[in-house]
């Protein structure tokens, strides 16, 4: 029944039936089959089936209200018992390589020397999408998070402006984000605004070439406080408003992060708090 619990609780947090089967590679039917099972001992309905999804019965609202949290964190002592030892000193983190690289690589430098009987599996990728592809204990991402089966903490925000070298074209933008990463008709304004937009998908690679004198960047202040000879930049006064990206500590299983990706994330809280590029503030150029 514990197991039937897990699963309920799982789907309960993910609001999908499919996904659910999916993250944790069951068969859907059995899945059904397993839940249909745990509401007849139970007596009681605990999900209903929509056209957007799951939706809790008050029955299963109450279930996964009391009993989530007792489930999720003896479901992860359960594994580490059942995990080999080699296993238990593994600790994997998703990181986007720019930050993790720049700003907040003293926090990981002091964790990974307070930790040497770890194994550390650092994956430099900000792709909110592959989180469900990838075992991790942390993960660190810029932006909003829309998948709630994950537990997560603020950290800290991030603002973005134009900026742009001196005498560099005004006329050409260098975009290190996806559209999917724009607000809604961000990038059709920008299309009519700029003649030439270039598109590179990362921002350390848009930081050098608006470095180099390429054109304007459209850059968040982590890479901007990174530039060299900042006196020879200037911010653009532009009429789309850019809102400012959240950073977050996200983690699996429990509301409460373990004890050791805890204190990387209490390491990297420490660094937010402290950096005013990853607190919201603008940069000053001069």
């Amino acid at each position: 029944m514990l197991d039937d619990l897990h699963l309920f609780i799982e789907i309960a947090r993910r609001k999908s039936m499919s996904q659910t089967a999916k993250d944790l590679s069951l068969n859907l039917s059995t899945l059904s089959r397993r839940i249909q099972s745990l509401e007849e001992k139970l007596g009681n309905p605990l999900l209903q089936r929509t056209a957007r999804g799951i939706v809790l019965t008050a029955k299963g609202e109450q279930l996964y209200n009391e009993l989530a949290e007792q489930v999720l964190t003896l479901n992860t002592h359960l594994n580490q018992l059942n995990s080999p030892t080699l296993e238990a000193s593994d600790f994997y983190l998703l990181c986007p390589q720019n930050i993790i690289a720049g700003p907040l690589m003293p926090a990981l430098n002091a964790f990974s020397a307070n930790n040497l009987a770890l194994n550390l599996h650092i994956y430099p990728s900000n792709t909110n999408s592959q989180l469900s592809q990838k075992r991790f204990d942390l993960a660190i991402r810029v932006g909003e998070q829309q998948d709630s089966s994950y537990f997560q903490k603020r950290l800290g925000n991030i603002a973005i402006k134009f900026v742009v070298k001196h005498q560099a074209p005004l006329s050409r933008l260098v975009l290190p984000y996806a559209e999917s990463q724009l607000p809604t008709g961000l990038l059709k304004l920008l299309k009519e605004e700029y003649a030439h937009i270039s598109f590179c998908f990362d921002i350390t690679i848009a930081k050098n070439m608006v470095e180099s004198g390429y054109g304007v960047g459209l850059l968040p202040m982590s890479e901007i406080d990174s530039i060299t000879h900042k006196n020879q930049f200037s911010y653009i006064t532009s009429p789309i408003a850019i809102p400012a990206r959240p950073i977050y500590a996200l983690w699996p299983h429990s509301n409460k992060p373990s004890a050791t990706a805890d204190q990387l994330i209490t390491l990297i809280h420490d660094i937010t708090t402290q950096t005013p590029s990853l607190q919201g503030k603008i940069v000053a150029l001069n």
